[in-house]
């Protein structure tokens, strides 16, 4: 599948195939990456604006809650550092 930041729907379809793990990328993304903003923010306004992604997003929302207090006091890279290898393992 190719992601499309430009085009909310690209967003939505590829957030709606791992929502647990893309969900986290495109915060990040919108955090760091300006010029793809306004296309996160419609996506997510998509997402939820449908019944079954809400659902998916709720869950998703539920287990970063027990991450966050699982790793509270661990900073946790990026996902584009650790592809790009920035990081020691």
């Amino acid at each position: 599948m190719l992601l499309d930041l430009n085009d909310a729907e690209s967003i939505v379809s590829w957030w709606s195939v791992y929502p647990e793990r893309h969900g986290a990328l495109l915060a990040d993304w919108a955090r760091r990456r300006p010029e793809h903003r306004a296309a996160i923010a419609q996506a997510r306004r998509m997402i939820h604006a449908q019944p079954s992604h809400r659902a998916e997003l709720h869950r998703f929302q539920l287990s970063q809650r027990t991450v966050a207090h699982d790793e509270a006091d661990l900073p946790r890279p990026s996902h584009d550092e650790l592809a790009a290898g920035e990081l020691e393992h």
